[in-house]
């Protein structure tokens, strides 16, 4: 490298302009990097210099780019005599302070002045210089990088023709976003406060100094992408990989067309799939690279257990490799049909997750949304194998039943570690995705595993389990499996009355288990209705009554904790302060069920009991055994 320079932002843009190259990932900053460096910002006393970190770039000449279709717009700027750069590290930094300057401009007018300066001269040293017709950006990204259109139009807020191709949201984009809005919510709350927009505006460009390194030409920029420390946010395995495919591509023996072909769709791919984990609104849904990129690995190599980042290992040390393309083991083909892999499954990954966004059946998006209650991670390769195989819409469905039926069998009735087969299940994945099993042999597999010589359901250990869980917790109340239940069961009715839907999984999820799963017979039974009827019982069967499985009710709205503890009559309906009547008679549909009793007693807890464990059998195909059986497994074989 060249020799390092300590250089102000407005050093750093002498004369020259930037690009973030297409093997580059995109804006990865959320509120946490923000804030710390806000903060910085806002700590930095006046007069004083902050260093801001390492900025390392790579001079782009004229001749390198001249034949290139996405350098045109910007070669005016070359013949002008300003010098182009590509990022390789710091682009996150770097673009951090563009937006801070962009949202900082917006609020002045094109006449007036800062810090001494018109704002067109701020404008033309760091967003964009227009000569004629051209207009070309002082920072920003190749063309082919998927956030070079929206940062363009969405965050610098400039025109564009072909900015309706932009897409509606990626992890990179919604980043940009977040950040403009985050500036522009700070710069709003300093008016009129010790600090302003022009000391906030001098502090970015002269008192941030940022340590310059220029990478020699007779370095290998790809390698030297991958070497790099990089501050704030690590990279993801998936990022990396895609610069290593891109990387790859200029090592191949192919023609240059072949090889030029191969790295656009490689960033194609990347578009593809940042656009797809992107999609979702809200970032504790947000899909992640390396989860999908793990998963997909799980279906598309032999999956290997141990090693928690061994998938990492396999594509960045041993597979795509510099030594398996030198010795002709990988090539065009390898790496063209991977990348083709990545974009197919990435939609198909998304709509595991999003099924009513996707073009599947009713029943296939109903059995997802099951699959997705029950947090089927140990079946993801083997779901995303089936669906990006193509197979028939009535053996998805199959299929769905039976790792349903495994799941909720398996480790919730039976009580098994929640990774048990795991291993089991990414080889079968593996196999139906090279065609080497087919999809009824899967099937059949997942029934021989529920209920053949090697099945693993055991009703046994979930006797076991509720009694344990009556000797250290809340009985059926803290049985992992109780939510599940009780909204299947809700559906069921729902389904048997031909209504509409009451009670919403995220809505019912989400909330506090006492806001969504009330005790019929409540904890605080003070009141004499309660007394009369469940006095008889010791203080340990009184207990056992309250958490037992016929006690629980799944709620269709929060109730008011005061109310818990009134008496059955007041539960199953009453006139509030509104004048309106509410209870259980019109909320969920098993809360109607229930407020179908006159009376609630330790005999109907037990009825009400038998009854669910009865739909499970018949919802699960199990068997708990006669009357007294499921009696013995409720713990109330002391009620008359």
């Amino acid at each position: 490298m060249a020799e390092s320079k300590l250089q102000s932002l407005a050093e750093v843009f002498n004369h020259r302009f930037f690009r973030v190259p297409d093997f580059q990932r995109g804006y990865a900053w959320r509120k946490e990097q923000l804030d710390d460096f806000w903060q910085d910002l806002i700590s930095l006393a006046e007069g004083m210099n902050h260093y801001t970190g390492l900025l390392t770039i790579e001079q782009v000449t004229k001749e390198e780019v001249a034949n290139q279709e996405k350098w045109q717009d910007d070669m005016w700027m070359l013949d002008k005599g300003l010098k182009a750069f590509y990022v390789i590290d710091g682009q996150q930094r770097l673009t951090t302070v563009i937006i801070l300057i962009d949202c900082i401009l917006e609020n002045y007018g094109e006449t007036d002045g800062v810090n001494l300066e018109a704002k067109t001269d701020w404008v033309k040293k760091f967003l964009w210089q227009q000569f004629g017709k051209y207009k070309s950006y002082n920072f920003g990204y190749e063309k082919d990088n998927p956030s070079d259109e929206f940062f363009r139009t969405r965050i610098l807020d400039q025109e564009s023709a072909t900015a309706d191709k932009v897409p509606e949201r990626t992890l990179y984009t919604a980043n940009l976003s977040f950040a403009k809005k985050y500036f522009r919510d700070k710069l709003k709350a300093l008016n009129g406060g010790k600090t302003s927009w022009e000391d906030i505006f001098r502090k970015v460009t002269t008192s941030l100094l940022f340590n310059v390194y220029e990478i020699d030409n007779d370095l290998d920029v790809f390698v030297t992408f991958e070497t790099m420390n990089n501050r704030g946010r690590p990279l993801s395995k998936l990022e990396l990989l895609k610069n290593r495919l891109i990387y790859l591509s200029t090592k191949l023996q192919e023609p240059e067309s072949d090889r030029s072909g191969l790295r656009r769709d490689v960033n194609e791919a990347w578009k593809t799939v940042y656009a797809y984990l992107g999609k979702n609104p809200n970032d504790d849904e947000t899909l992640t690279d390396d989860e999908f990129l793990y998963n997909h690995w799980v279906m598309t190599f032999e999956y290997e257990r141990g090693e928690s980042e061994a998938y990492a290992r396999f594509l960045l040390n041993e597979y795509f490799t510099v030594p398996q393309v030198l010795a002709t083991k990988i090539g065009f083909d390898e790496i063209k049909s991977y990348v083709d892999s990545l974009a197919q499954s990435v939609k198909e990954w998304y709509y595991i997750f999003n099924p009513n966004d996707s073009p599947y059946s009713p029943d296939v998006k109903a059995w997802l949304d099951r699959l997705n209650r029950l947090r089927f991670a140990s079946f993801y390769p083997l779901v995303l194998a089936a669906l990006v195989k193509g197979v028939e819409e009535k053996t998805l469905v199959k299929l769905m039943e039976s790792i349903e039926r495994f799941i909720f069998l398996v480790f919730h009735v039976s009580a098994r570690q929640s990774n048990t087969k795991n291993n089991h299940f990414f080889r079968v994945a593996s196999r139906l995705f090279k065609d080497e099993m087919t999809i009824e042999e899967v099937i059949e597999n997942l029934t021989d595993l529920t209920d053949g010589s090697n099945a693993w359901v055991d009703v046994g250990r979930f006797k076991d389990q509720i009694a344990d869980l009556f000797k250290k917790s809340e009985g059926f109340y803290s049985w992992g499996g109780i939510r599940y239940l009780l909204y299947e069961y809700e559906s069921h009715l729902q389904d048997k009355a031909k209504g509409e839907e009451k009670i919403g999984w995220r809505e019912f999820s989400r909330r506090n288990k006492e806001e969504s799963i009330e005790h019929i017979f409540p904890r605080e039974a003070k009141l004499d209705c309660w007394k009369d009827t469940f006095g008889e019982y010791s203080k340990k069967e009184k207990e056992i009554l309250l958490h037992s499985l016929g006690n629980l009710l799944i709620l269709s709205q929060s109730k008011n904790s005061e109310l818990q503890n009134k008496c059955f009559d007041f539960k199953r309906k009453h006139v509030d302060k509104r004048g309106n009547s509410v209870g259980y008679f019109n909320g969920s549909y098993s809360e109607i069920e229930v407020s179908e009793n006159s009376d609630w007693t330790p005999r109907d807890i037990v009825a009400r009991g038998v009854s669910l464990l009865s739909f499970i059998e018949k919802r699960w195909t199990i068997s708990f055994g006669q009357g007294k059986d499921k009696q013995d497994i409720l713990r109330l074989d002391f009620v008359k």
